[in-house]
Parts: C-alpha cells; structure tokens; sequence
C-alpha cells in the first residue's frame, strides 16, 4: 500500500472519531507516512519473491540459485536475468539446442554435425578467454545430449606480420587471418550428470518445517 491507501485506510472511521483540519489531519498524516514506509517495503519484498520479472540483486541472486544458476563475478542483474530465463527455458539435447545455446554464450561462435559419424563440432570465437570458455564447457552439461561425442575448437586469432594497408584516413597494420582452429581439450564426463537437488534437504527430513512428516 502506498500512502495515500494507507492515509484513507487510517480516515475510514465514523465522523465521531474525527477531526476537520490540524492537528488532527496533521497527526494522521505523519502516522501514514510511518506506516507507509513499511507497507511499500512489504509490497516490494511480496513483488520480488512471487515474480521473477520485477527481482533485484539479493533478491534476482534467490531465483538464480533455486534453478542453480549462480551469478557471475560483478554481472549486472539484467544480463543476469536474461541468463537465468534462458537456462532455464532453453531446448535439451538436439543440435538445434545446442546451437542456440552457443548463440548466446559464445556469440560468434558455429556448431557443426559430423555427419555421416555421429556427434558435433563446436567452434568458439578467438575473442572469448581461457575463463569464459571453461564456464561455458561447464554450461553445456545443461544442454548436450547424453554420451554423444562432441569436439570443441577455438578460431585461431589473425597475426600481424608488419606490412601496412591505406583506408583512407592513414596507415593501418594489415592483419593476415589464419582461418585455423585450435582443439580445445575437454574436461568433461561423456555423460550428462543427474539433475542434484537444491532445495534445503531439512525441508524432507525436519517435522517441525513439515508437519505432514511428523509421527
């Protein structure tokens, strides 16, 4: 509630029980004010805990960690928002899936199938560090489909060997693209491990939490 609910919930009594001007109006006024510093913090709290779109900080970091999607060193609650949704409604073990997973956690980057052998290729651009390609082989436990094999390479970056190229507004070191890849070493199970439960275990076990489990 906000103030001026809080205001006409204080004044909705009999004409007895009220006074015309201060400081009368005056008392009830700051009263309001008082009340209406906790109801706009009640309302606040109630939003952030039943809906997802309107969480902040603490509070967005509560959603992310009840589907074990923790947030990144210094990430900003909308990317983080965007990332929680995502992970969370994102396709399961085709290649389309896979492909739109790199789409958005390593943009640039390409998946390929092997065909006619069985599994895929996923080629990461040069831009992304030895750090975020490690969270992002971690992320596709989430994804990848269970036993298929797969490869994971890194576009190798242009080099410059010294030669110069004129566009227009001065000199500019000419880069030659190798166009090669790098095969990136896995240290991942061929298996897409067991979804682990995050919910507090003493919520199964503690009778007082749960009354339906005492004796």
């Amino acid at each position: 509630m906000d103030f001026p609910t809080v205001l006409a919930r204080l004044n909705d009594l009999p004409s007895t029980f009220r006074r015309n001007g201060p400081p009368y109006t005056q008392l009830i006024d700051s009263i309001a004010r008082a009340l209406a510093g906790f109801t706009l913090a009640a309302d606040a709290t109630e939003a952030q805990v039943s809906a997802f779109t309107v969480a902040l900080d603490g509070w967005l970091d509560v959603w992310g960690l009840l589907w074990g999607v923790a947030r990144q060193q210094n990430e900003a609650n909308s990317s983080y928002g965007t990332r929680i949704s995502r992970t969370v409604l994102a396709w399961v073990g085709t290649l389309p899936a896979i492909q739109a997973w790199v789409s958005f956690y390593a943009p640039g980057g390409t998946v390929v199938d092997n065909y006619p052998t069985l599994g895929y290729s996923i080629t990461l651009p040069p831009t992304m560090t030895p750090a975020q390609v490690t969270s992002f082989l971690r992320s596709l436990n989430r994804i990848r489909p269970a036993g298929m094999p797969f490869t994971v390479n890194q576009t190798a970056s242009g080099i410059f060997l010294g030669t110069q190229v004129f566009i227009g507004t001065g000199l500019s070191q000419a880069p030659y693209l190798t166009g090669t890849a790098i095969n990136l070493a896995l240290a991942l199970n061929p298996v897409t491990p067991n979804t682990v439960p995050i919910i507090p275990t003493t919520f199964m076990s503690d009778p007082t939490i749960n009354p339906s489990l005492a004796a």
